[in-house]
């Protein structure tokens, strides 16, 4: 159904104007659900914690909003991964899908506003040749959809979720890209300690060979013995190339990380060590991950988003009314003067043989499905957490029994090189300590990097602190979250 009414009066332009300001507010045919949350719930405690451990309700003491790699307390470290935040390509693209995806938002909600072009025309005819008549027009033309039923506000309100869920997948790659420099860089710092220890290993190892020479060549030891120990020195010094490989390995990644290209230089001070404070930084309950992992943050935005383009649906099947005006200046033959005009179309669909239904069922089922990923990412952050606790506490334990052994053959080697010297036993035994012995202390350096990496991961799984800021409570957050629907 159209309706219209043409004015060719200057003053009547005013009808025009009074009519565009006559904001009607939108009547949203479905609400949004912004406090959605996993459809399973959450424990009261992880139960690698006691529910009355300290790490649950951190001591105040602590400062929870201080960037986790600090935790260490490595000033090279932290150097690194701040450096590397403007310059890291990964990260770079996160935001410019952050600014794509609020492009998108503008510009679906500008559809909400009256749209106004400039328009103008000239045109000249003629009759069998004889007689003209020119008529030329230039003014302005505004179309407007009344959104009544909030069809096109919240297909916008679905795009700003959208536009903050990739704004959450940025904090995700900034957290990830943390860990990543961190371990990088203690696998540096354990690939430094593995040629320190190598090293020490092989020039020890050739002492013992010298002594053996002198040995043979008094007459006391025997060739057998010189040979098993070359042997001994050139199995120490077959491990150099790896761990060498390794430490540029990880030099390596710590410059791409940080957007610059490999150059072969070092960054981790060969003296570094692999030790930390074996506190638990402060945990939480499970259901904190849901304000701390920007990953979850993410994909709770995404089944808000999902939603909303529910409510665009089921709008989308509801009457709409659309006005067109204009204002222009008209010269012709028999007027001169402003012409003002307005045109109200009214569509109701009546038979579109069930797209639209199928426009909202697709929508509802997205919404299902978003739940369903969505409690699956928060299930799996539960267990990732849980078990990087309980991992770090067996890895602690394995590492003080790796001591342990380290000690016993250390006493072993000792033991067995005095009977050796007083020419109670042959070389065999004391080759076969050193050889445990050796054994045990890079696997120790593997153990201590490996506890590193646990705790790393402890951190990012529990959405680790990315800056000094104030972190958003469970109230702000939600603020964040509603916003203005209103562009």
């Amino acid at each position: 159904m159209v309706f219209s009414k043409t004015f060719s009066a200057s003053s009547q332009c005013t009808l025009l104007w009074a009519f565009l300001a006559l904001l009607p507010s939108a009547c949203a045919v479905h609400d949004v659900d912004y406090n959605t949350a996993p459809a399973i719930q959450a424990p009261e405690h992880f139960s690698a914690l006691p529910a009355s451990s300290e790490e649950v309700q951190p001591p105040a003491t602590v400062n929870n909003n201080a960037p986790w790699w600090e935790s260490f307390e490595r000033p090279a470290l932290d150097t690194l991964i701040e450096n590397a935040f403007p310059d890291n390509q990964a990260l770079a693209q996160a935001f410019a899908r952050v600014r794509q995806a609020q492009a998108i938002t503008r510009k679906t909600g500008a559809d909400r506003l009256p749209q106004v072009d400039l328009e103008g025309s000239l045109r000249d005819s003629w009759e069998d040749g004889e007689g003209q008549e020119s008529t030329s027009a230039i003014g302005t033309a505004v179309q407007w959809e009344l959104d009544l039923f909030d069809r096109i506000g919240s297909a916008a309100e679905s795009e700003r979720m959208s536009a903050q869920a990739r704004k959450a997948e940025a904090e995700a790659v900034r957290l990830s890209l943390s860990a990543q420099i961190a371990s990088a860089y203690f696998g540096a710092a354990a690939a430094q300690a593995r040629l320190a220890l190598l090293r020490e290993q092989v020039r020890l190892d050739r002492e013992l060979l010298g002594l053996l020479e002198l040995r043979l060549e008094s007459g006391i030891g025997t060739n057998v013995e010189v040979l098993q120990q070359q042997s001994r020195v050139a199995d120490s010094e077959s491990f150099i190339p790896p761990a060498e490989a390794d430490l540029r390995v990880f030099e390596n990644r710590l410059d791409v990380l940080s957007g610059r290209m490999p150059d072969g230089l070092d960054r981790v001070d060969p003296n570094e060590t692999l030790t930390f404070k074996d506190d638990l930084p402060p945990i939480g309950i499970p259901a904190n991950l849901l304000l701390r992992r920007p990953d979850l943050q993410a994909a709770r935005a995404e089944l808000i988003a999902a939603d909303a383009g529910i409510a665009s649906a089921i709008a989308d099947r509801l009457p709409r009314i659309t006005l067109d005006g204009s204002l222009t200046y008209s010269e012709m033959a028999s007027f001169n003067g402003p012409v003002a005009a307005i045109t109200g179309l009214f569509v109701q669909p009546l038979l579109d043989w069930g797209r639209r239904k199928a426009e909202v069922e697709r929508n509802k089922a997205l919404y299902e499905e978003r739940l369903a990923a969505f409690t699956q990412l928060y299930l799996e952050a539960v267990e990732a957490v849980e078990n990087a606790l309980y991992r770090e506490r067996r890895q602690r334990e394995f590492i003080r029994r790796l001591e342990t052994r380290r000690r016993i053959l250390q006493d072993t080697v000792n033991e067995t090189e005095a009977r050796y010297a007083e020419g109670v036993d042959d070389y065999l035994p004391v080759l076969s300590a050193l050889q445990e012995l050796r054994s045990v202390e890079r696997d120790l350096i593997t153990q201590r990097l490996n506890l590193i990496n646990i705790r790393i991961t402890l951190h990012k799984e529990t959405g680790g602190a990315m800056s000094a800021s104030t972190a958003p409570d469970a109230q702000s957050k939600t603020e964040e979250i509603k916003g203005s629907r209103r562009p």
